[in-house]
This record gives structure tokens, sequence and C-alpha cells, in this order.
């Protein structure tokens, strides 16, 4: 099931390719989405690497103890 953000990048990434058509690529509004879909993507991926990390050392730290 999808996060709240993830859901929150597909209506940004939907209404990137509306501005795309809209206004083309040089417009404001299709930079100002565009930087926006950038930006979550970044945080989404950065969070998943997080818990990645987070996950790994918890195991590590089980494996220490027994």
């Amino acid at each position: 099931m999808p996060t709240q953000q993830e859901d929150l990048l597909l209506c940004l990434q939907s209404s990137l390719r509306n501005a795309l058509a809209t206004f083309g690529p040089t417009s404001t509004q299709y930079l100002n989405i565009k930087y926006m879909v950038d930006e979550l993507t970044t945080k989404i991926a950065l969070d998943r690497l997080s818990l990645s990390s987070e996950t790994r050392r918890q195991e590590d730290e089980v494996k220490k103890e027994a």
C-alpha cells in the first residue's frame, strides 16, 4: 500500500505532465512542480535509505547479543 508521500508523488507527477502539456517545459508552472517532484523523490529515497540502514543496524545488534 502506498504511503502518503508516495500518493503525493503520484499526484505531483500527474500535475507535472499536465503542466508540461499545457504550459511547456520552460514555464514557471512546470519548473515549480518539477522542483517539488524532485525534492519529494529525494526525500522518499533518503527515508528508505535511512530505514534500510536502521534495519541493518538492528540486525547487527541482535547478532552481537546472540
